[in-house]
Parts: C-alpha cells; sequence; structure tokens
C-alpha cells in the first residue's frame, strides 16, 4: 500500500525521539524498527537535519549525525527527545489489543505483565477510553473456554478432536488437528492448525467450531510433520478482476503470493488447497472474476455458473 504524507511525518516525529534513546544504530536497523527502508529512513533523516525551531538558524536546527550508516545519532534534538503522545485511538487500540493477548495467555508472570502496561496506557487517556468502549463486553464473547482450551493444548503441543461446522460444504464434520496458534482479525477468531488426516495446514473459525475434546501429547509432531512435505496439497490458481481486486487481495492476503495492477484491473496469483472453498469463494465475489489457470477450475465455475442460472428458467 502506498505511503502517504501523514504516514511519513508520523514515522518522522517517531525517528528522533527513538534513535536519542538508541544512538548508535544503523540506518538499517532502524529500518527494521520502523517495517520501512533503509533508503527511506536516510530520506527522512535528511528531511528533519532541515527542520527546526523558529529562527531557523544552525542553532534552532535539530542536529543529527547520520553520514556514516553504521552509526547514527541524535546531537541536539530541540523539544523531540521524548515519544509524542498516544492518540485517543491508538490507545483504544493498543488496550483492547493487550486484553486480547492477556485472555489468551497462560502464564501468570506474563498476563501480570500484559496487565500492568494496559493499565499504565489505559491512565493516559483517562475517563476518555472508558466512555469509548467497554472491554469487558467487547471481548466477552472471544474470551471463551474454547479459547482457553485451545491456547492450553498449543503450549504443551497437544492434539485436538474438534466438530467443526464447514462453511465451504455445509456440513458438520469430526476433525483431528495439531492446534498451531491463534488469531484475530475484524473481531473474529481464528486457529490455524495441522489437520491431521489430510496432511495440511488449515484455518478455522472459532465460532463454527462447536464440540471440543482433547488428545495426545506429541512435543515432536512439529518436526515429524515438516519431514512430510506438508505444502505438496497446495497449488497456484491465478484470477484477474477489477478494480476492488485490491480489496480481495486485502481480504485474503494469507494466500495471495503476488499480484500485478494493469490499469483498473489486478492479477493475483494465490496458493491455494484446492476443494469447494475455493470455488464458493470465487462464486460469491460481487464482481466479475477470470480464471487465469488451471482450466479446470475455470471449468467447474462455469459449470457450477450455468447450473444456477438454469434454475431461474
Amino acid at each position: 500500500m502506498k505511503e502517504g504524507a501523514l504516514d511519513r511525518v508520523a514515522r518522522a516525529l517517531n525517528l528522533i525521539p527513538f534513535i536519542s534513546h538508541n544512538p548508535g544504530l544503523s540506518v538499517l536497523q532502524i529500518a527494521e524498527r520502523f517495517n520501512s527502508t533503509p533508503a527511506q529512513i536516510s530520506k527522512d533523516l535528511s528531511l528533519l537535519h532541515m527542520c527546526g525551531l523558529p529562527g531557523y538558524t544552525h542553532l534552532e536546527l535539530l542536529d543529527i549525525d547520520y553520514e556514516d550508516p553504521e552509526y547514527v545519532s541524535v546531537k541536539d534534538a530541540q523539544v523531540l527527545d521524548q515519544p509524542r503522545s498516544l492518540t485517543q485511538v491508538e490507545s483504544l487500540t493498543l488496550v483492547l489489543g493487550l486484553q486480547v493477548l492477556s485472555e489468551l495467555s497462560t502464564d501468570q508472570e506474563e498476563r501480570a505483565a500484559i496487565t500492568s502496561l494496559q493499565m499504565r496506557i489505559g491512565s493516559l487517556a483517562g475517563d476518555q477510553i472508558a466512555s469509548q468502549i467497554t472491554i469487558t463486553d467487547a471481548i466477552e464473547e472471544s474470551a471463551t473456554p474454547t479459547i482457553a482450551a485451545i491456547a492450553a493444548a498449543i503450549a504443551v503441543s497437544q492434539f485436538l478432536t474438534i466438530e467443526y461446522n464447514s462453511a465451504s460444504s455445509d456440513s458438520l464434520t469430526s476433525r483431528k488437528i495439531f492446534p498451531l496458534s491463534l488469531s484475530f482479525l475484524n473481531g473474529i477468531a481464528y486457529l490455524r492448525a495441522i489437520a491431521v488426516r489430510e496432511g495440511e495446514e488449515r484455518t478455522f473459525r472459532i465460532d463454527r467450531i462447536v464440540g471440543l475434546s482433547l488428545d495426545g501429547i506429541d512435543t515432536s509432531y512439529l518436526t515429524k510433520y515438516a519431514g512430510l512435505g506438508q505444502a505438496s496439497g497446495h497449488e497456484d490458481l491465478e484470477v484477474e478482476m477489477g478494480s476492488d481486486g485490491l480489496f480481495f487481495i486485502e481480504k485474503h492476503n494469507e494466500i495471495v503470493t503476488s499480484f500485478t495492477e494493469g490499469g483498473e484491473t489486478y492479477r493475483i496469483v494465490l496458493r491455494v488447497t484446492p476443494g469447494e472453498w475455493i470455488i464458493r469463494t470465487l462464486l460469491s465475489w460481487s464482481s466479475p472474476v477470470t480464471v487465469v489457470r488451471p482450466s479446470d477450475l475455470a471449468a467447474q465455475l462455469r459449470q457450477r455458473i450455468t447450473s444456477a442460472l438454469a434454475n431461474y428458467q
């Protein structure tokens, strides 16, 4: 996604206090910390070097030493020696994120550290956070026994058997899985796990797990699984769609391996496990989708569309 002027200003305001408190880092290390590139950080430092307080003589300008890319320091930060204050939105985001982490953590010391940081950040905004959202209500659905049981199983490398309501096949299935990690996206909890029977990674929505039981513990399973060629069931497919292709890319970024933009169209390459779910995903997209490859998937989609249209005749 293209960076805007406000993004660059925000990074620049954070650069000076960060370097002031961490002198001697290289441009590359700073770039990694700010999720940027060395070239961009060098441009930011060059710009900041010409900024300062009113008066604009050499006495009021920021004094930054960055000629040696292996050693960057700030000699005179003017009034930017302390990190800028969090905005209300940033405070809300951090407090809610920390609350989720606290619910997922099974380590008491870790939870205590997270809670302490959450309270410190929350106190900066005072009553503003409380007036905007009730944190207990916001996470009530996510803080379920199912998530707690899964988190505990991940910690000890324990297999699970789940009853899963699959949206792709409209059926309730029983699956033995090896849980890998939990994540949250747009308020929905997901479990990344290995489906033992298929020997492949799958992602499950927590709210579609209607039953769960614990199986055996095997701390060496991941090592065994890595040697089985776990990606053998995947294949690449290429699709072309219109201007809303960028939204498709953002929504399905976990399976998008590359894309090219040409005018008002997007050519997108996906790495997927073949099955009903990808057919339904493409059919449900609101704008036209052209399957470039593989040809058999394009044929399946045409047949499915033809059958659907026949129901209206």
